[in-house]
C-alpha cells in the first residue's frame, strides 16, 4: 500500500533515515519506507538535504550524530519547482523550510531521527534521536540515483509524459496535458494528483472537475 502526502515545511524538518523492508519487518513488524519527492513550490534559496557528500564509515556516522556535526557531511541541494528526488530506504534526508512538495511513499511511519537542530519543546526537552537504529539502516554514502527524472520526456498526441521514478513499490509519471489523454486502470490501481491547471476527468461512471491539489484514486 502507498501514502500520498502534501508537505509544507514552515521550518527545517529533522534529518532522518528510514529502514528497508527486511529490517522493518524484523524490528518494527512493519514494511520499510522508500519514498520520492516532487517539489510543488518553494521560496527563493530554499534547500534540502539529500544523502551524504561522500562515503563515510559507520563509526564516523555515529560520532557525528553524537557530537551534532552530521550536517557537515550531508549533501545540501538547492531546489526549484518541478525538482524530483528519489529516496530509497537508507538514504539520509531532510526537507528545508519554505518547501512544499508531494511525497509518494510506502505506507509506513517508521522514521529514525538523527538530527533535530537542538530544538526543545515547551518543557525544554529535546526530541528523541534514534542513533542505534539509524546506524543499522543508513547508507553511509551519496545517493546512487541523483535528483533527476529517471526517464525522458515523451511527447504524445495532446500531452507529454515523463517518468519521474520507477522502483519496486511505485511508478510515478508526470503528465502535462495540453488537450486530452486517454488511459485505464485495468491492470493496477492509479492515483492522479493535480499539481497545477484545471481540467476534467471523464469515466464511465461520472465526470469530475479537476483543480490544483485534487487527488483521485482509480481502482
Amino acid at each position: 500500500s502507498l501514502l500520498v502526502k502534501i508537505i509544507t515545511a514552515r521550518e527545517n524538518l529533522s534529518v532522518q533515515v528510514h529502514p528497508g523492508n527486511e529490517y522493518a519487518l524484523e524490528m518494527e513488524n512493519s514494511s520499510g519506507k522508500t519514498e520520492m519527492w516532487y517539489v510543488l513550490d518553494c521560496e527563493p534559496e530554499a534547500f534540502l538535504y539529500y544523502g551524504l557528500k561522500h562515503k563515510i564509515s559507520g563509526n564516523e556516522f555515529l560520532k557525528r550524530i553524537k557530537n551534532d556535526t552530521i550536517l557537515e557531511v550531508c549533501q545540501k541541494v538547492s531546489v526549484k519547482k518541478g525538482d524530483v528526488f528519489y529516496i530509497p530506504a537508507g538514504l539520509v534526508h531532510a526537507i528545508g523550510k519554505g518547501i512544499t512538495l508531494a511525497e509518494i511513499q510506502q505506507s509506513s511511519n517508521i522514521t529514525y531521527r538523527v538530527y533535530d537542530y537542538e530544538r526543545e519543546d515547551a518543557n525544554h526537552q529535546k526530541r528523541e534521536l534514534h542513533i542505534a537504529q539509524a546506524s543499522q539502516v543508513a547508507a553511509f554514502r551519496p545517493p546512487l540515483q541523483g535528483h533527476r527524472p529517471m526517464g525522458l520526456c515523451v511527447k504524445k498526441d495532446g500531452y507529454q509524459k515523463t517518468l519521474l521514478v520507477q522502483c519496486p513499490y511505485f511508478t510515478v509519471h508526470l503528465y502535462e496535458v495540453r488537450e486530452k489523454m486517454k488511459g485505464n486502470a485495468t491492470e493496477d490501481f492509479a492515483v492522479l494528483f493535480v499539481t497545477e491547471g484545471e481540467g476534467v476527468l471523464l469515466t464511465e461512471a461520472e465526470t469530475l472537475a479537476l483543480n490544483p491539489d485534487d487527488c483521485i484514486f482509480l481502482p
